[in-house]
């Protein structure tokens, strides 16, 4: 009996999701399933729950329950398929930021998201000229091939359990298939606020071709001359470089990094970077303090309690480094994402970690930074420098 009301819940689902206007091919999977479950399941005494039963139980409730699809909360199951980050940067002709978006567990942060797109409208009407640096497209797709994925084997080989959650599918695929899903959703939310965005790819190997980089100058200030933003994500499909994010010279590569050269080629006036801690710290995780102004020669042990750690922090404290030296970018900020962040940085609050040129150089060669192991909490300084070069 148990079966049957799990089926009859699930087609009730079903229903919901026909009044939401699901994919067709879902829809029509879902009513067959259903149909068959029926046939299958006659015994009360039956205890037997097939596994593609779940899996679209799950997908049913993910989308039927969420009455708003902007701000709700994704399940665990959804969270699962979305592992991943996104990361968005916001750049204007006086006032230019970057803001990377982070949930706690390093997914898709939709409400976040959001969040920004309302301040970046914000920004836009008061007359600044604003570019989007976003990663995302790689979860948004692993997401869209592990649908296809469950589509493409028989009714059979889904109630004989051969079907599984563990299969891993190639990340430059993911990229390729999640593009759409990720441009789409940014044109909706900008969209609310009677604004049009646009899609730029870029890879690293981009930046190495004067040609290709004046190519992308001249497209960018085409768009923000008639107010368009630029959605710019890194071309996941082509690029050169590979995991670890090293390319061929040694230079680390990341979403930092690519939000990094746009504001040295657009030579924006503030880039601003958000992640999930209030800035860049010094000392131990036991006793750490926040720098409020990053000072040129100073030699900073960097800490977090942040999900990605000090590799985090000295991807972002170099990024902002190579910006403000390049001598293009006056000001970076590295600041928590919290409601209302950017607005508040624009208005000259002082939020997180203020970087600023101001003639000699900062240099990478002036700062120290390393993961702080709890084992050499109690080491000096000079000691755990010494190790580090070991």
């Amino acid at each position: 009996m148990a079966d049957r009301a799990k089926v009859l819940a699930l087609y009730k689902r079903i229903l919901t999701l026909h009044r939401q206007k699901l994919e067709p091919h879902m829809r029509v999977l879902g009513d067959q399933y259903v149909r068959d479950e029926f046939k299958r399941h006659k015994s009360a005494a039956s205890k037997f729950v097939p596994p593609f039963m779940q899996e679209w139980e799950q997908y049913a409730a993910v989308m039927s329950d969420k009455k708003d699809r902007f701000g709700q909360e994704l399940s665990a199951e959804d969270k699962k398929l979305l592992d991943g980050e996104q990361k968005v940067k916001l750049r204007s002709l006086q006032d230019a930021a970057k803001k990377i978006v982070h949930s706690p567990e390093g997914l898709l942060a939709m409400g976040q998201i959001g969040n920004i797109v309302e301040q970046i409208a914000a920004l836009h009407m008061r007359g600044h000229n604003i570019i989007l640096v976003s990663s995302g497209s790689v979860p948004i797709g692993r997401m869209v091939l592990h649908r296809q994925y469950l589509l493409s084997g028989s009714m059979q080989s889904h109630l004989g359990g051969q079907v599984g959650d563990n299969v891993q599918f190639d990340e430059k695929a993911c990229a390729a298939a999640g593009q759409s899903g990720l441009q789409s959703l940014y044109e909706m939310l900008f969209a609310q606020y009677h604004l049009a965005c646009s899609q730029v790819l870029a890879s690293d190997a981009d930046f190495r071709e004067p040609q290709v980089r004046a190519n992308l100058q001249r497209a960018m200030r085409a768009l923000l001359d008639v107010g368009i933003i630029p959605v710019i994500n890194e071309n996941d499909v082509i690029t050169l470089r590979t995991t670890p994010l090293i390319v061929e010279n040694k230079i680390a590569w990341d979403n930092d990094s690519l939000a990094a050269l746009f504001a040295q080629e657009m030579m924006v006036d503030l880039m601003v970077l958000i992640t999930d801690v209030d800035g860049i710290f010094t000392g131990t995780k036991d006793n750490r303090k926040l720098i409020s102004r990053f000072q040129r020669g100073d030699k900073q042990m960097i800490a977090s309690e942040s999900r990605v750690g000090a590799i985090g922090q000295k991807d972002k404290l170099h990024s902002c480094i190579r910006a403000v030296d390049s001598g293009a970018v006056r000001a970076a900020v590295v600041a928590k994402a919290e409601q209302g962040v950017l607005l508040r940085i624009l208005n000259g609050e002082r939020v997180g970690t203020l970087f600023v040129s101001d003639g000699e150089p900062i240099g990478d060669a002036k700062v120290e930074e390393q993961h702080i192991d709890p084992m050499y909490s109690g080491i000096a300084p000079q000691a755990r420098n010494r190790i580090s070069k070991l």
